[in-house]
């Protein structure tokens, strides 16, 4: 944890010593603003491992400052005050150690279990997991709804290119009758081609601008999902918007290009 201000806690922090603690950053921007904390005194109610309720108030002594760290889920993005002490004058019953090393960590679990065992017979060594590990089960229920929203986005996004296609497809039929009177008044092919791609043009610009600004209504409601990705994900926008024009100018060239090949005399009698 990267020391702000004051000192860390040492092996003199211990019972009979002045108890002391290291605060977090958001702890002392919250609790104790324009001000140095470093010397100040906090009262705490005593925890007594074993039992429900506290004890007395003890008056910790402020020593240090680090910067704000993740103990909480990744979605979690509330102000998360801390404080530390040491286990000497704040005992409790569960405690972690973080071993680095170098090699793969699954080959140490004999080795730790041997290294806690000539010091403590008596002393479990339970729950031995790589950090990666850790970080992946913590994710477990994030993960599994990202994939859910996933799927049903993709769903959304299906029918909704499937509605368009439907919708544009139509309409340009619908005006197979005018392509041919157009045509049999002198239109080339490239300029029936422009006039029903004008149309669906149109039509894709604005259910576009549409679905932009109710993107960006619900966007906060969705940002409490997402990790280490913001509520306004460009590239996202850029590329649902880039599926859906080309599903639409396709809707709108297809009919467009099989009515400009009809005949003239064949367009006025379609129906």
């Amino acid at each position: 944890m990267r020391l702000l201000q004051g000192r860390n806690l040492n092996e003199h922090d211990v019972p009979g010593a002045p108890p002391a603690v290291v605060i977090n950053e958001t702890m002392r921007r919250k609790y104790l603003p324009d001000q140095n904390p470093v010397g100040k005194r906090i009262l705490i109610q005593q925890i007594i491992p074993g039992k429900t309720q506290f004890g007395p108030e003890v008056a910790w002594e402020v020593v240090g400052v680090v910067a704000d760290e993740r103990a909480t889920e990744l979605d979690n993005k509330r102000d998360q005050p801390a404080v530390y002490v040491t286990n000497e004058q704040s005992p409790a019953y569960f405690g972690g150690i973080a071993v680095r090393a170098s090699l793969n960590p699954e080959l140490l679990q004999g080795a730790l279990r041997d290294a806690v065992y000539q010091i403590n017979k008596d002393q479990p060594l339970t729950d031995l997991k790589t950090l990666d590990r850790m970080k992946s089960e913590s994710m477990t229920n994030d993960r599994l709804g990202s994939i859910l929203l996933s799927i049903f986005a993709a769903i959304a996004l299906a029918l909704s290119a499937i509605g368009i296609y439907g919708v544009v497809s139509y309409s340009v039929a619908q005006r197979t009758n005018e392509i041919g009177i157009r045509a049999a008044l002198g239109a080339t092919r490239g300029n029936l081609l422009a006039l029903a791609m004008r149309g669906g043009t149109w039509m894709m610009l604005v259910g576009l601008v549409i679905g932009f600004a109710g993107s960006l209504v619900f966007a906060r409601a969705l940002s409490s999902q997402l990790y280490n990705l913001g509520a306004w994900d460009a590239p996202t926008l850029v590329s649902v918007a880039g599926l859906l024009a080309i599903v639409t100018m396709l809707a709108c060239y297809i009919p467009a290009r099989r009515a400009a090949r009809v005949d003239p005399t064949v367009a006025f009698r379609y129906e």
